[in-house]
C-alpha cells in the first residue's frame, strides 16, 4: 500500500491544455518515475499512471476502474486508485530518460462526469436485426442482404473496440413483425425488449431499419452545354436502442447522405466482401456503422447498470454481469423492487423501482458473473431470481486495498 501511494504523491505536475463540456476531454499531462535496476519497462509505466492519476483527479467523474490501451506500446488494466474518470483513449506524446528518472508526456481522452453519478459499468448489449423496409431497393446491385451485414459489423466494432459496452449477442435473422405497423417498428420491438433481455441476459436491445437504399440519376451541365449523368443512391437507417429492463427507448437516431453509384447495372456484389465495402457507398455506409457505435456509447454512459439475479445457491446470490463489465470483488448492491403499474387500456406500464434495504456485497467474479452474499442470511428471503440489483456509489477517490 506504501508503494501505491508513494506512486500516487511521486506525480511531477501537469497541465490542462483543454477542458471543454463535451462527451470527450483531451488533457495533456507529464509524470515521472524512477527507474530501478534498469527497468524502464516498468517505470515507464509507473510514469503513465502517475500523469494519469493526476489527471482523472481533475477530470471530474466517477469510476471505479481504468483502462488505458496504446496500441503496440502499453496496455494497462487496472490502476491503483478509484479515479474520478475513464480514460477512453491515451496517447503517449513524449519519453525522457535522465540518470535514473523517466518523464514521459500523455495526452488522454477522459470522459467527464461531472453531472453522471451512476456507475461505469460496461453496459450489456444484444444487437438486432436491421430490417429492411422496401426490399426493391436492394434490387440495384444484389445487396439484398446489407441489413443482416450491417448487424454483424455493429457487434463486431463493440467486440473490437468498445469498453463502455458489452455486447453479448448477435441476431441478423430478421424478426416476424406485423405488417400493418411496418412504419412503426419502434413500438413493436418494444414488445419484444423484454423478453430478449430476458433469453440474452442482456439489458440494452439495439436494432434498426434500412429506410432508403434507392437510386436516381443525377445531370450536370458544364459550361460548354455539355451534359454529364451519373447515378446517386441514397442510404438512410434508423437506429434504436431500448432498455429490456425499463422497456423505454433510450436512444432513437437517423442516419443519411448518398453517393455516387458508378456500377454497371447488371453488376451484382456480396455485402460480405470487399469491393462493396472498399467502394465510395460501401464507405458511407461504414461511416455510419462507426458513428452509431459511438453515439450508443455516448448514450448508455451515463445509465444507471441494472444487473439481474440469474441464481441463488449455498446463500449466495449470482448476477449477470461481471469481471468484463468492470464488477471487482468488494463492490457493492443494493435490491430494488419492480413495480408494475396498469394502464389506461388494460396493459401493464413501468416497471417503477423502489430501492429495497438488502445490500450485498461482491465476494468473488468471473467474466459475465459475480458472486454476492449478504451482511445477513436472513436477508436472502427477500431476495428472487430475476431480481434487479443496481450498484450503491462508493467514494470516487477511495485507494483500492485489493491491488498489491
Amino acid at each position: 500500500m506504501m508503494h501505491l501511494l508513494r506512486l500516487i504523491y511521486s506525480s511531477a505536475f501537469l497541465y490542462a491544455l483543454l477542458v471543454v463540456p463535451c462527451y470527450g476531454v483531451w488533457l495533456e499531462g507529464e509524470g515521472q518515475a524512477r527507474i530501478i535496476d534498469g527497468q524502464v519497462d516498468t517505470a515507464r509505466q509507473q510514469a503513465i499512471q502517475a500523469a494519469l492519476i493526476t489527471l482523472m483527479y481533475r477530470g471530474g467523474a466517477s469510476v471505479k476502474s481504468l483502462q488505458v490501451v496504446k496500441s503496440g506500446v502499453l496496455e494497462t488494466d487496472e490502476l491503483t486508485v478509484r479515479t474520478n474518470g475513464e480514460v477512453y483513449d491515451m496517447k503517449l506524446l513524449v519519453e525522457t530518460i535522465k540518470e535514473d528518472q523517466i518523464v514521459v508526456k500523455v495526452a488522454a481522452d477522459i470522459f467527464p462526469l461531472n453531472s453522471c453519478e451512476k456507475d461505469s459499468y460496461a453496459k450489456t448489449l444484444f444487437v438486432g436485426p436491421f430490417q429492411l423496409q422496401k426490399r426493391e431497393h436492394a434490387q440495384l446491385g444484389g445487396i439484398y442482404r446489407t441489413p443482416e451485414e450491417v448487424s454483424r459489423r455493429v457487434f463486431h466494432r463493440f467486440k473490437q473496440n468498445s469498453k463502455r459496452v458489452d455486447a453479448r449477442h448477435l441476431m441478423t435473422q430478421q424478426i416476424a413483425l406485423d405488417g400493418r405497423y411496418s412504419h412503426d417498428l419502434e413500438s413493436q420491438m418494444l414488445t419484444f425488449a423484454r423478453s430478449l433481455s430476458e433469453k440474452f441476459d442482456v439489458q440494452y436491445i439495439l436494432f434498426g431499419q434500412i429506410v432508403d437504399m434507392s437510386s436516381y440519376n443525377e445531370t450536370s451541365t458544364n459550361l460548354l452545354g455539355i451534359s454529364d449523368t451519373v447515378k446517386q443512391r441514397n442510404f438512410q437507417m434508423k437506429l434504436f436502442v431500448i432498455d429490456g429492463i425499463n422497456g423505454e427507448t433510450v436512444l432513437r437516431k437517423n442516419y443519411g447522405s448518398n453517393r455516387e453509384w458508378p456500377f454497371d447495372v447488371t453488376m451484382k456484389f456480396d455485402v460480405t466482401g470487399e469491393t462493396f465495402w472498399s467502394s465510395d457507398y460501401g464507405k458511407l455506409i461504414d461511416s455510419y456503422i462507426e458513428q452509431s457505435v459511438q453515439d450508443v456509447e455516448d448514450s448508455l454512459y451515463c445509465r444507471q447498470s441494472l444487473a439481474k439475479v440469474v441464481g441463488i445457491y449455498n446463500g449466495q446470490v449470482v448476477i449477470n454481469i461481471g469481471r468484463v463489465n468492470g464488477v471487482r470483488k468488494g463492490d457493492k448492491f443494493e435490491l430494488v423492487r419492480q413495480q408494475y403499474l396498469m394502464h389506461l387500456d388494460g396493459g401493464l406500464k413501468g416497471p417503477i423501482f423502489n430501492a429495497d434495504n438488502t445490500q450485498l456485497t461482491v465476494v468473488s467474479v468471473q467474466s459475465d458473473r459475480a458472486v454476492l452474499s449478504t451482511q445477513r442470511y436472513s436477508e436472502m428471503a427477500n431476495i428472487q431470481i430475476r431480481d434487479v440489483l443496481v450498484a450503491v456509489n462508493q467514494d470516487p477517490f477511495a485507494l483500492d486495498d485489493s491491488i498489491n
